[in-house]
């Protein structure tokens, strides 16, 4: 798998890891690790994490030893917290705890989703699209690679269990979350209708670049970037991103 489909996979199992504040068991149940909700190992782990996906985090230090157990690190919480991708190359970025992050130089891994969200917006001080609509946008990339829509490699760095507390009936609930994004994922193109569903998904799923979605779509040229903060504001109602 390339570096840059490993890390948009890990970045939705990052996400998820941040919301229900979890910690990751250091020792596997089985082949994978359970990760804790609230930090708490009497609560039923709700998100399993491969082997490989475990050891590719703890490589690039992007989770941290803490009781008996890891915790994102600091520099992906407040990535996520900005409303910026969870997951960068350690070797584009340097982060100095309570101070800032520091381009070591360009970041070749970026998403076109991180880049579109790190561009100026039209007040002072704000990004082009907020934290909502950034959450929205990898919420639908989430539950495109989980229909089986997005070929992520073969390694699935995304095996989320949910409910029980170990590995039994892992396919039945694979299918189920398949069954389920596959839903969501059909919501979604209902809510973007079809002038906007194909732009959305070419752009945030299979990561086209603006330029590319406005020729394939025939979009004014330039008018990508207000067309996809359209349509991610249209998801952000429909995945409950917004704050509150």
């Amino acid at each position: 798998m390339s570096y840059t489909s490993q890390a948009l996979a890990m970045d939705t199992v990052l996400r998820d890891i941040h919301k229900i504040d979890g910690l990751i068991s250091h020792k596997p149940q089985g082949s994978d690790h359970p990760v804790f909700p609230h930090r708490d190992k009497r609560k039923r782990p709700v998100i399993w994490i491969e082997q490989a996906g475990f050891q590719w985090l703890r490589g690039l230090k992007m989770i941290s030893p803490h009781m008996r157990g890891f915790v994102l690190s600091d520099a992906v919480t407040e990535r996520i917290k900005n409303g910026e991708g969870a997951v960068v190359d350690p070797s584009t970025t340097v982060y100095i705890p309570d101070v800032s992050r520091v381009a070591a130089n360009a970041n070749l891994h970026a998403t076109p989703l991180d880049r579109l969200a790190r561009r100026p917006g039209m007040e002072r001080g704000k990004k082009w699209l907020s934290a909502a609509e950034v959450e929205a946008g990898y919420a639908l990339i989430r539950d495109y690679a989980r229909a089986g829509e997005g070929q992520m490699g073969t390694q699935d760095f995304m095996a989320a269990g949910v409910d029980g507390g170990d590995r039994n009936g892992a396919a039945e609930r694979a299918m189920l979350r398949r069954i389920t994004a596959g839903t969501r994922l059909r919501a979604a193109r209902e809510k973007l209708g079809p002038d906007l569903a194909p732009g959305l998904i070419a752009f945030c799923c299979r990561q086209d670049d603006l330029e590319t979605v406005e020729r394939q779509e025939r979009w004014a040229s330039g008018s990508g970037k207000q067309i996809v903060k359209l349509g991610l504001a249209r998801l952000v109602e429909l995945y409950g991103t917004a704050p509150g």
